[in-house]
């Protein structure tokens, strides 16, 4: 049985498709759902004081004052009125304190790092065991975090034709670095909208002079280039020997130095994204992508395009290379970048 409005990424070698699962609707925020509450017949009530029933009532509102007088007990006063009485100092919030120790023991090895968010986190906890267990799970945590932006990452770059790798190096006579940071990605943005420029890149700073620098892929459509390349010799202090570097004006004008390398075949992107995930895992800097840069197209799946179910549980398709797309029961062509261009999009 064929499936209908499957999403489909590749992921590297495979083409593989989840089928479409409808999900209930989710109510929008503040709609409540009016519950029919069976109400007791007034009458009878009245007619009968003495009723079994009335004398329940009664006592059940006896004892939900109670309950919630203790609950108001319960409750723990908010911190301005505890701050302003000085009896206590506001703490401040676990997640945050764990983020700030773990971004300031970024740089270190993983079990010194670790051993150094604990040490400053266990102050805040009764026990070792409650201070262990809470930084376990946050480590859990960013590494699932990192995990799942790996993925996104590769989904997207493999539905691209990237024929660029560009590196844009932090110029002190042009920019501070918040100007620079800022600037760039305005321009890289105006390109992407107005001449269909797609990238995947991502912030790192040099090893030694910790000078800012952009990495990134590029598919930049043919015409759509500002300014012209112009051949640049020069000393390449890590590799200790003379280099030429392809540059664009435009950007060497605007923002300084730029080295434009051009991509020949798949092997070099795959090297090029393994080298802008080795700084997102190092600094944990955030992924910058272009707009309209999607995870997976939505196509309908034949039966004989199905070599075997993969994943957890079998719920996933994978595809045979040369597999049809079709879009609302037509047949678009065999999948194929340009096939894929025609097809409906999804995150």
């Amino acid at each position: 049985m064929p499936y209908s409005k499957a999403k489909v990424y590749s992921d590297g070698s495979h083409y593989i498709a989840i089928p479409h699962t409808p999900r209930k609707k989710r109510l929008k925020k503040g709609v409540k759902i009016k519950r029919q509450v069976p109400v007791m017949e007034e009458l009878e009530e009245e007619t009968t004081p003495f009723d079994g029933g009335v004398q329940m009532n009664m006592f059940d509102a006896e004892n939900k004052a109670q309950v919630v007088e203790k609950s108001t007990e319960a409750v723990p006063k908010p911190k301005s009125e505890t701050a302003a009485k000085g009896q206590t100092e506001v703490s401040p919030p676990r997640k945050e304190l764990f983020e700030a120790l773990y971004k300031k023991h970024l740089f270190e090895p993983k079990s010194r790092r670790r051993q150094a968010v604990y040490a400053g986190m266990r102050a805040y906890f009764k026990s070792d065991e409650e201070a262990r267990l809470f930084v376990e799970l946050n480590f859990e945590r960013k590494r699932k975090n990192l995990i799942a932006r790996r993925i996104r990452m590769t989904r997207k770059a493999n539905l691209q034709n990237f024929d660029y790798f560009v590196t844009f190096t932090f110029d002190d006579k042009k920019h501070t670095e918040y100007s620079f940071r800022k600037k760039m990605r305005n321009c890289l943005s105006l390109l992407s909208s107005r001449k269909g420029w797609k990238y995947i890149g991502v912030w790192e700073r040099s090893p030694e002079k910790k000078r800012l620098h952009f990495h990134g892929v590029f598919d930049i459509p043919q015409g759509m280039m500002p300014g012209y390349f112009i051949q640049v010799k020069d000393y390449n202090f890590k590799n200790h020997r003379r280099q030429t570097t392809n540059q664009n004006t435009y950007f060497l004008e605007k923002f300084g130095r730029n080295d434009f390398e051009k991509i020949e075949d798949n092997a070099r992107v795959g090297e090029a994204l393994a080298y802008i995930m080795k700084y997102m895992e190092k600094s944990e800097e955030k992924i910058v992508y272009s707009k309209g840069m999607p995870q997976y197209f939505i196509t309908d799946i034949m039966d004989e395009d199905i070599v075997c179910t993969v994943g957890m549980e079998d719920q996933k398709l994978l595809l045979f290379d040369d597999f049809g797309c079709w879009d609302e029961g037509e047949y678009i062509g065999q999948v194929s970048k340009e096939t894929i261009a025609k097809m409906p999009k999804a995150n």
